[in-house]
């Protein structure tokens, strides 16, 4: 991948990452009683910041490769990645917390994911057009 488009999608990972950190600690401190344990959406931002990086990476040096199967083992295997790693841990904290579960947080985690995937998504799209070009 080349250093300035791994560059710019890691530096919007990161700005992504910290903002959201931010606006949920913030919102932690105004709504203390809302409901929503912030904890928990904070690991699940922390855990789609990790997830997010690695993908980006796969996905991006899929596109180098010239070899369909390979292209296609990365772009997969960085689906499956998310797909399992997310899975499990919402199965251990569903497992753990049982009737305790704090449904909007796992909701609020649900939503960080789409947005996530976006970014991801859109990094690699460009990136993808400028190769073509």
């Amino acid at each position: 991948m080349p250093i300035a488009s791994a560059r710019k999608g890691f530096i919007q990972l990161i700005y992504l990452f910290l903002g959201l950190g931010s606006i949920f600690l913030l919102l932690h401190f105004l709504f203390p009683l809302s409901g929503v344990d912030f904890r928990v959406l904070q690991f699940g931002n922390g855990l789609l910041f990790i997830l997010a990086f690695i993908s980006l990476r796969m996905s991006s040096r899929a596109l180098e490769h010239k070899n369909v199967q390979m292209f296609l083992r990365l772009v997969y295997g960085s689906f499956l990645l998310k797909f399992f790693v997310l899975a499990i841990t919402a199965f251990i904290y569903i497992a753990h917390y049982k009737k305790d579960v704090n449904k909007p947080a796992l909701l609020g985690c649900f939503g960080l994911y789409f947005i996530y995937t976006f970014i991801e998504v859109r990094s690699v799209i460009k990136k993808s057009k400028k190769q073509d070009a």
